[in-house]
C-alpha cells in the first residue's frame, strides 16, 4: 500500500478523534481531539486514499539526566487503523517525527508504550516506571516516625517553592520531566487549584524541603481514599512529617494510592513493605544523536580519558558508527572515528548506558553490548549513579 505521511492539519481533527476512540476505547465526545499543531506538540499523520491511518505525535519536553536538563522528544498518540496493522506504517512515521525532533537538537527521545516490542526496533527501550497507582494501607504512613521541622497548609506565594523543590529533586535523577516550557503552561493558581490538599514540610529554619500534593476520595468509611498525586521531598525530615501527617487520615482513609515509581526513598522509611502497584506505565527511552546525548552532560575529572565505541541499529540514518568518546577535564567530546571500536552497542543498548540502569556485564548478558571488555569498568564508572524516577504521564 502507499501512505502519504504528512502534518495534521485542524481539517484533520474529527479524524484523528475518530482513530482515538477506535484506539484507546473512549467515547469520541469524552476526548475532544486537540489542536494537531498546538504549541509544544506536533502531529504526524499518514493517509491512505485521503482517509487518515495512523497518527504519531512529538511533544516537546526537557528532561533530567546526569544533572542536566536534555530536550526531549516526547512521543504520545501513538495509534494505526485495525485495518493497517502489521504493514510496517510505523516505521516512515517514526522515521519522519524522529528525524524532525533530532533535527530540532533533541538528541533523545522517550514514550509510554501499550506494548514495548512495537518499540524496540526504533531503538527505545524500558529504563524507569510511573507507578500511577500504588496502593498501600494509610496506617503504613502512621507508623512513620515524624523528623523535625514542621508542616503547614500550601498558599499562592509557596507555588515557586514547590516548583523549586521539585526541581531540586528531579536534577538528582535520571528521566524526570523538567515541568516548564510549552508542554507544561499551568500558572501557579492553576497549579494549586487543581489539588484539595497541598502540604509542605519545613526545615528548622522555616524553608521548605518538601511538599505533598493530595486529594481526598470515597467518603470517610472503608471506601475512603487518600490520592497522593505528588510527594517530593529533598531530606529525611521532611519525608517522615509528610508521611506521618498523611497516615494521621488512616481512620477515614484507609487506603493511600501513591504516584511514584520504584526505589521511592519513602519505601526505606515504612516499616514493612505493604505496596501493591495496581497501575503502572513503563517508559522508554531511545538515543536520536550519539554525540548530542552523550555530551549533554559532564563528568568528574577523575574520569578523564578516551574510549572506543560503535553503535547499530540506531532509529535515524547517518548515526550508526564507530565513536570515540573523550573526557578531559570534566568536558565530553564525542567524535567519528576510523579506530577500532573497543565494545558495540545495539541502539537499545546504548539507550540503557546512556539512562544508567544497566552495568556493561548486563547488557552483555541481554546481547545489547558485544565485543572486547577491556573499557566495561570505565563505561560503568562514567554511567552510574543516578536512580530513574518518573512522575509525569504523557
Amino acid at each position: 500500500m502507499t501512505y502519504d505521511i504528512r502534518l495534521a492539519t485542524t481539517d484533520d481533527v474529527d479524524a484523528l478523534a475518530r482513530l482515538s476512540s477506535e484506539s484507546f476505547g473512549y467515547p469520541v465526545s469524552d476526548h475532544p481531539h486537540p489542536d494537531p499543531q498546538a504549541t509544544g506538540r506536533t502531529t504526524y499523520v499518514a493517509a491512505h486514499q485521503g482517509r487518515i491511518v495512523a497518527c504519531v505525535v512529538h511533544r516537546r519536553y526537557d528532561s533530567w539526566f546526569w544533572g542536566t536538563r536534555v530536550p526531549t522528544a516526547g512521543i504520545a498518540g501513538v495509534k494505526v487503523a485495525t485495518e493497517h496493522r502489521g504493514n510496517g506504517l510505523l516505521t516512515p512515521l517514526f522515521e519522519r517525527c524522529l528525524s524532525d525532533a533530532a533535527s530540532e537538537g533533541r538528541p533523545v527521545s522517550t514514550l509510554y508504550p501499550t506494548a514495548p516490542g512495537i518499540y524496540r526496533r526504533f531503538g527505545y527501550e524500558l529504563f524507569a516506571s510511573y507507578d500511577h497507582e500504588t496502593v498501600l494501607p494509610t496506617a503504613a504512613l502512621a507508623q512513620v516516625r515524624p523528623g523535625g521541622g514542621s508542616l503547614r497548609r500550601a498558599e499562592l506565594a509557596d507555588v515557586p517553592q514547590i516548583r523549586r523543590v521539585y526541581d531540586e529533586w528531579a536534577r538528582a535523577y535520571n528521566g524526570p520531566l523538567t515541568r516548564d516550557g510549552a508542554s507544561f503552561p499551568a500558572t501557579d493558581s492553576e497549579l494549586l487549584e487543581a489539588f484539595s490538599g497541598a502540604t509542605l514540610a519545613l526545615d528548622e529554619a522555616g524553608g521548605v524541603v518538601g511538599y505533598a500534593l493530595w486529594e481526598r476520595t470515597g467518603g470517610y468509611g472503608a471506601d475512603g481514599v487518600l490520592d497522593v498525586r505528588d510527594l517530593v521531598t529533598l531530606t529525611a525530615d521532611a519525608t517522615r512529617l509528610l508521611a506521618h501527617a498523611l497516615g494521621s487520615s488512616a481512620g477515614v482513609a484507609p487506603t493511600t494510592v501513591l504516584s511514584t515509581s520504584p526505589s521511592d526513598l519513602l519505601d526505606l522509611l515504612l516499616p514493612s513493605s505493604p505496596r501493591t502497584v495496581r497501575r503502572a506505565y513503563p517508559y522508554m527511552l531511545a538515543v536520536l544523536d550519539v554525540a548530542g546525548a552523550l555530551t549533554s552532560r559532564g563528568f568528574a575529572e577523575i574520569l578523564d580519558g578516551t574510549t572506543t565505541f560503535a553503535v547499530e541499529g540506531l532509529p535515524l540514518s547517518g548515526q550508526d558508527g564507530t565513536y570515540a568518546l573523550t573526557v578531559d577535564g570534566g568536558r565530553t567530546s564525542v567524535e567519528r572515528t576510523d579506530a577500532a571500536p573497543a565494545a558495540t552497542f545495539t541502539a537499545r543498548g546504548l539507550a540503557l548506558r546512556f539512562a544508567g540502569t544497566h552495568s556493561n556485564l548486563d547488557l552483555r548478558r541481554a546481547g545489547l553490548l558485544t565485543g572486547p571488555t577491556g573499557d566495561d569498568a570505565r563505561w560503568d564508572a562514567l554511567f552510574s549513579g543516578r536512580t530513574p524516577q518518573v512522575r509525569d504521564y504523557f
